[in-house]
C-alpha cells in the first residue's frame, strides 16, 4: 500500500522548524516533515548530511535547539530516550546498544518497566518474548549470551526490544550495512509485515537500490536541511543521487585519486610474478562467531584487488583475523613476497605494511570516547615524527590528524573531540584515514563502504584503484556482490570455511557466485556441500 492508499487522518509524527546545532555547524535545520502511519520513509544524504542527528532528535537521545516535535497530535519533547519509548518510538541503532555479557531475554527487557516489576517472573516474560519471536518469525536462543551471536541476530534483539515495548514507529539507521543478501530479504520480509499492520518506519539508507525496494517516500537531507519527500513511483536512482549534494559541494577527484576509468581493471594482468601474499594450506578455528578457514590457499599479486565474498559467518572474518595477527592460526603458512610472517606479531605485520580495516570499527578498533586525534594515532605513536623525548609531539600529531581526516573528506568540529560526536558515515571516513595512512602494501578491508553515500564510495573506490595501480594490494571483504564485481580483479568466495572458488572479473557472474555462495553445483556438477565435513 503506497501513501496514496492511506486514509486520511492526521500524521503520527510531525516535525514543525527543527533545528540542532554544534557549535557553529547545523546538523539541523528548520526541518518540518510529516509521517503517516503505515508508511516507510527513507532518509538519505551525504554523510554528515544531520540523518542520524534527526533520528537521534526524534528519539531523545538529543534535544533540539528550536522548533517542534508531535507525536499523534500532540507536541512532546524527550529529554531521554524512555520517553520516546513511553510514546511508541523505538530506534535500531547503526552501532548496536546491546550488552554482550547479558542473555538475549536480559538484552530485550533491560530497562522496560515491566523488568522492574516484582510481579513480572522471568519464565513470563520469556513466554511473552518467546511469543514474539514466533510472531515475527525470529529464532533467537533467550537464554544465550548476546555478545556470541552474530550482527544479524544481535540486530533482532534490538528490534524486539523496541516492539516489546510497543514501538509503533521504529527508527532503523543503516540496518542493512553489515548483513549479507539473504539477511537482508529476511529483514525486508520482517519489515514489510510491520508495514501491513499499520506500524511506522523511518529507514537510513545509503544504498538506494534497498530505498526503492522498500520505501513509500524518500526524504534527501543536504547540509542539515530537508530539500523535499519524494514519492518512489517519481523519481529515479539518479534524480535522487543527484539532488543528494549541492552543485558547489561536487567535488574533484585529489590529484592522487584519479578516475577509476583511468584503471580499466580487465586489461591489467596481476597474475605473473611472485605474489605479495601467499597463504598455503591455511586453517584456523572458529573466530569472532565466524567459522574457522579450511585447506586454504591462494595468492594476491603485487597491485591486485582480490574481492572476498560469501554469506556472513563462512570464513571471511577468520581469514582477515589470521592474515592480520589478530586470529589464531592451526597450521598453514602465510607468506609476503615469499618471506613467511605466520607467526609474526601484530607490530610486525605493520612495520611490513600489512594493515586491516576491521568491519565495525567503533568496536574492535577504536575507543569511540576518546579523541579523534588519539583514535588516528592507534599503532603511529613511536613513530619518530610523532615523538621527541619520549613524549607525544601534541602539534604535530594535530596536523596529521586533521591533513588524514581532510583527505578523506570526514566532516568534524574538532580533532579533540571524541570519535563518537562522527556520524556513522564519518566515522568510517576516520577508520579509513587510519588504515590508509602511511605506506601500505597490503590492505584489508572488511565491509569498507559500511555508512558511506553513494558519493563517498565512489571516492573510495576511485582510492583503492588508484593506489592499486602504485603496487598496492588488497583483500577486500563485501558482502555486496555488484561491490565486488565492480572493483575487484578476481573474485574468490569461501563457503563454510573452504575456496568454493575464485575467478576473473571478465569470467564472473552474479549467478555464478551466488551458486558458491550457497554451495550448489556448478557447471562442472560439483556440489560444495557433498565435502563440507564438520565445522571446526
Amino acid at each position: 500500500m503506497k501513501p496514496a492508499d492511506f486514509p486520511s487522518h492526521d500524521p503520527v509524527l510531525s516535525l514543525r522548524g527543527v533545528s540542532k546545532r554544534f557549535g557553529s555547524l547545523w546538523a539541523n535545520r528548520d526541518i518540518s516533515l510529516d509521517i503517516r502511519a503505515g508508511e516507510v520513509l527513507a532518509v538519505v544524504g551525504e554523510n554528515g548530511a544531520g540523518k542520524s542527528t534527526l533520528m537521534n532528535l526524534l528519539y531523545g537521545r538529543l534535544q533540539p535547539d528550536s522548533g517542534e516535535i508531535h507525536v499523534h497530535g500532540r507536541r512532546v519533547r524527550f529529554s531521554h530516550p524512555r520517553q520516546a519509548l513511553a510514546a511508541g518510538i523505538g530506534m535500531v541503532h547503526q552501532e548496536l546498544q546491546i550488552f554482550p555479557q547479558l542473555t538475549v531475554l536480559e538484552n530485550i527487557v533491560a530497562g522496560s518497566t515491566q523488568s522492574r516489576s516484582p510481579w513480572v517472573r522471568h519464565r513470563e516474560r520469556a513466554m511473552e518474548i518467546g511469543s514474539l519471536c514466533s510472531n515475527f518469525g525470529f529464532d533467537l536462543p533467550l537464554e544465550g549470551t548476546a555478545g556470541e551471536l552474530p550482527f544479524a541476530r544481535r540486530q533482532e534483539i534490538e528490534i524486539l526490544r523496541a516492539l516489546y515495548r510497543d514501538a509503533r514507529i521504529l527508527i532503523l539507521d543503516e540496518p542493512t550495512s553489515l548483513l549479507a543478501p539473504p539477511e537482508v530479504e529476511k529483514l525486508f520480509r520482517f519489515l514489510g509485515s510491520l508495514r501491513t499492520q499499520g506500524r511506522t518506519i523511518l529507514l537510513i539508507s545509503h544504498r538506494l537500490s534497498e530505498v526503492f525496494a522498500l520505501a513509500d517516500r524518500i526524504g534527501i537531507l543536504r547540509r542539515g536541511r530537508l530539500i523535499g519527500t519524494y514519492p518512489v513511483e517519481e523519481v529515479s536512482r539518479e534524480e535522487i543521487a543527484g539532488r543528494m549534494i549541492a552543485d558547489s559541494s561536487i567535488r574533484e577527484p585529489k590529484a592522487d585519486v584519479p578516475s577509476a576509468d583511468r584503471f580499466p581493471l580487465e586489461s591489467e594482468e596481476r597474475d605473473t610474478g611472485i605474489p605479495l601474499l601467499r597463504l598455503q594450506n591455511l586453517h584456523t578455528p572458529s573466530w569472532s562467531r565466524d567459522a574457522g578457514i579450511r585447506e586454504l590457499s591462494l595468492e594476491v599479486y603485487p597491485g591486485e584487488i582480490l574481492g572476498v565474498g560469501g554469506v556472513v559467518g563462512n570464513g571471511q572474518r577468520s581469514l582477515a583475523a589470521a592474515v592480520a595477527g589478530i586470529g589464531p592460526i592451526s597450521r598453514g603458512r602465510l607468506f609476503l613476497e615469499g618471506v613467511e610472517f605466520t607467526r609474526s606479531s601484530i607490530a610486525e605485520r605493520l612495520e611490513m605494511g600489512i594493515r586491516r580495516l576491521s568491519a565495525n570499527p567503533p568496536e574492535e578498533t577504536f575507543a569511540p570516547h576518546r579523541s579523534l586525534w588519539e583514535n588516528l594515532l592507534l599503532g603511529f605513536q613511536r613513530r619518530p615524527a610523532h615523538r621527541k623525548g619520549g613524549l607525544l609531539r601534541k602539534a604535530e600529531i594535530l596536523r596529521w590528524t586533521i591533513e588524514r581526516l581532510e583527505e578523506y573528506e570526514a566532516v568534524y568540529s574538532n580533532p579533540r573531540k571524541p570519535l563518537s560526536t562522527l556520524s556513522g558515515g564519518n566515522r568510517q571516513k576516520a577508520a579509513l584515514a587510519h588504515a590508509f595512512a602511511g605506506t601500505p602494501r597490503l590492505l584489508i578491508l572488511e565491509q569498507p563502504g559500511r555508512g558511506l553515500d553513494v558519493h563517498s564510495q565512489e571516492r573510495l573506490h576511485r582510492r583503492i584503484r588508484a593506489m592499486s595501480s602504485r603496487g598496492v594490494s588488497f583483500l577486500f571483504f563485501s558482502y555486496d556482490l555488484d561491490e565486488l564485481l565492480s572493483v575487484s580483479h578476481r573474485i574468490a568466495v569461501l563457503y563454510r570455511g573452504r575456496l568454493a572458488g575464485i575467478v576473473s572479473r571478465r569470467d564472473a557472474s552474479l549467478q555464478l557466485l551466488s551458486r558458491w555462495m550457497f554451495g550448489l553445483p556448478t557447471s562442472d556438477g560439483e556440489d560444495l556441500r557433498s565435502r563440507e565435513g564438520p565445522l571446526q
